[in-house]
């Protein structure tokens, strides 16, 4: 389980049953963002089912003022319905829960902790699957797992309730992870596109509207499409001359990122056919490597368990917008319309926000002396605010 022991959030699960059972008015504190499939354990997750069902039919136990038997009934009952459910689930589990509870009355806080765990597995998951369609070149997996992963991000960020943009900062780029095949196929796709750019430059112009020099794994291969773009967009001739003339005034001979004799070679590759068809393979290449990067970062931070709840899935979308952006620029030289956000929901209303958040109150030490301005902030009336 990645971000941390799978021990510690069975634990945060345990509780939060636990006080659900001991204290049933405690589920309107969670009912509202905390799902069944939010639990790690399936055996917790049917439990907590049935207790939502409960809820829904007006069980009297989750009256305030429901008596001892009201709310045995409402404990055992549900235990002995889950254990139909579940084969993790036994009648005598349940006193098992109820020990494992801290404070009854900390229902919320332990949502919160169950919430965690799953923003961690669920991300993690689905970036697993996003990279391993790019590992073994699945483009229209790419494609379609890339919308899922940010679709079940905003999901989550509904359930939690605030999005922390703030990116998490990693430790360099992802490493390339390419077999000498790929790694081949792609070095002489690029030396396709420049030898037939250099002969056919008419649509030069219009493939670097969505083909950029990144897009090319070898960098001498991008000191040649510089070269190339800068001289298509000052609408000057091109041969293979005036590439190299380009590529060294551009620094590139001098730097050593590419010889004299590597332009004109590349250049003068006799590779024939259509420019755009050739730069329509690098960008694809550059898709899958970007993609498999991107979440590869994905999974670190989902791995991070000093990342809270909000910064996690504001970090995740960080490093999920470096894919999507070459995505889009796939879509734009194959005439496809682009991705869209997903429209804001009930689940990202501002009342399901503040409902998620933990609450604490703050007992003023001397209810008859006067509030300070920071006292008041912290009264009952004015809770705080968890800012995770």
């Amino acid at each position: 389980m990645p971000g941390g022991s799978a021990g510690l959030q069975l634990e945060a699960e345990q509780a939060l049953l636990g006080a659900l059972l001991l204290a049933p008015p405690q589920l309107k504190s969670v009912a509202s963002w905390l799902k069944p499939s939010h639990f790690y354990r399936h055996a917790h997750a049917a439990l907590y089912e049935v207790l939502l069902a409960r809820r829904a039919a007006g069980h009297p136990g989750l009256a305030t003022n429901a008596d001892e038997e009201q709310r045995r009934d409402w404990a055992l009952g549900a235990m002995s319905v889950a254990a139909e459910a579940s084969r993790g689930m036994t009648p005598g589990y349940g006193g098992t829960l109820m020990a494992a509870c801290p404070v009854s009355s900390h229902a919320g806080a332990y949502g919160r902790m169950v919430l965690e765990g799953a923003i961690r597995r669920q991300v993690h998951e689905r970036a697993h699957r996003l990279q391993h369609a790019a590992r073994t070149g699945s483009l229209e997996g790419v494609l379609e797992l890339t919308g899922e992963l940010r679709a079940a991000i905003h999901e989550l960020v509904g359930s939690w309730g605030s999005l922390d943009e703030r990116p998490r900062p990693l430790p360099g780029p992802w490493p390339l992870e390419l077999t000498d095949g790929v790694r081949e196929k792609t070095l002489q796709h690029e030396s396709a596109m420049l030898s037939s750019a250099t002969a056919s430059p008419g649509g030069l112009v219009e493939i670097t509207r969505w083909l950029r020099p990144g897009d090319f794994l070898d960098a001498g291969h991008r000191a040649v499409y510089q070269a190339l773009a800068a001289l298509a967009h000052r609408s000057e001739p091109i041969d293979q001359l005036t590439v190299l003339w380009e590529a060294q005034h551009r620094g590139a001979i001098a730097s050593g990122v590419i010889t004299a004799d590597g332009v004109r070679a590349v250049t003068r590759g006799g590779f024939a056919g259509d420019p755009q068809y050739w730069a329509e393979r690098v960008l694809r290449a550059s898709l899958l490597r970007q993609s498999a990067a991107s979440a590869g970062m994905v999974r670190l931070l989902a791995r991070d368990s000093a990342l809270p709840g909000a910064r996690l899935l504001g970090s995740a979308l960080h490093a999920l917008g470096a894919a999507e952006a070459v995505q889009d620029r796939w879509r734009t030289a194959n005439n496809i319309p682009r991705r869209s956000d997903p429209p804001p929901g009930p689940a990202v209303a501002a009342e399901r926000r503040q409902a998620a958040r933990v609450r604490t109150p703050v007992t003023v030490p001397n209810p008859g002396a006067a509030a300070s301005p920071a006292q008041e902030a912290a009264s009952p009336q004015a809770p705080i605010r968890s800012t995770r």
